[in-house]
């Protein structure tokens, strides 16, 4: 009798789950595709790190544009007093501070120093990130190490210094800025790669802790394919219809858009998502053969003079 009641219940449980399932995939496909309510950011207090230049410098200004305070970090002082006078010049509210995001300690020191005369951060960007583009054997055990620090370390330093007064108010973002090679691995980025598929794998695991306390902190992981930031200067694609090539300027746009509504997850282009959530389903060898078509930032024969030009002509 009691194995009859607990399969009903389990029966039930299960069809309650797949209602569910069937609820969200049908509710995300019309967000999708219907346009998404964003929500208001001005007055909210942003902090950027990796903010002096690239896509944290065009989101930085960007996020002025729409009202927000906005509070940059990075270690490059002559450039933070650039962006913030460009945003001042522009009638933005911007506040910069030179902060080692690799070092615990700078983090927590700039942290408080923010609090004190910004406010408290609502919204928290990760940006920070560095690429080295070299073959397994030729990376430096330091640069190795200075990759994983300013790659994935600092997301943890960072959130750890803000996500406090965020739960205490019951409000508050965490952005998470991946990459492709988050989700893929990319040939001569082995270490890079490693990074990002650490910062999704930490936002995952963040969303979820903060989902079973039923806290209304939101997180946003960016998984943006190639950026024209200068990282690589040459940056290859073929196929620029499927894969292309994102200016700094769309690709802010487009993370400050997935901000605003909210977005778990989002790749740049989106529609990338599709085709590699597809790839995990099909023998690896497809995926191989799908990259080796595209010819997507591919470097026949480790000729790195197409992509860094100025590197090997040192």
């Amino acid at each position: 009798m009691d194995s009859l009641k607990h399969l009903w219940e389990f029966s039930l449980e299960t069809l309650l789950f797949l209602s569910k399932v069937v609820y969200i995939v049908v509710r995300e496909t019309v967000l999708n595709i219907l346009p998404k309510k964003k929500k208001d950011i001005s007055g909210e207090v942003v902090l950027i790190t990796g903010s002096a230049q690239g896509i944290g410098r065009q989101l930085a200004i960007q996020i002025a544009r729409l009202g927000a305070k906005v509070v940059l970090w990075d270690i490059n002082e002559t450039k933070l007093k650039e962006v913030t006078e460009e945003i001042s010049q522009d009638g933005g509210s911007a506040s910069w501070f030179v902060c080692d995001v690799t070092s615990e300690s700078d983090v927590n020191a700039k942290a408080r120093l923010v609090e004190q005369k910004v406010g408290e951060v609502t919204i928290l960007i990760n940006n920070a990130g560095i690429m080295q583009n070299l073959p397994m054997m030729e990376l430096s055990s330091e640069g190795i190490k200075k990759t994983i620090e300013v790659n994935l370390l600092s997301h943890f330093w960072t959130i750890r210094a803000f996500l406090p007064s965020m739960e205490k108010n019951n409000h508050g973002h965490i952005v998470g800025i991946s990459s492709c090679a988050g989700l893929v691995g990319h040939v001569n980025q082995i270490d890079y790669s490693a990074s990002k598929h650490g910062v999704v794998g930490l936002m995952e695991a963040l969303s979820e802790e903060l989902r079973l306390k039923e806290s209304n902190v939101k997180t946003t992981t960016i998984c943006p394919l190639t950026v024209n930031t200068g990282m690589n200067q040459n940056p290859i694609t073929k196929c620029s219809w499927m894969m292309p090539i994102v200016s700094v300027e769309d690709a802010a746009r487009q993370i400050i858009t997935a901000l605003r509504r909210e977005d778990f997850i989002v790749t740049l282009p989106r529609r990338i998502i599709f085709s590699l959530c597809f790839s995990r389903l099909l023998p690896h060898q497809v995926l191989s053969e799908f990259l080796d078509f595209t010819d997507y930032c591919r470097v026949k024969n480790y000729d790195l003079k197409r992509v860094f030009p100025e590197r090997n002509g040192k």
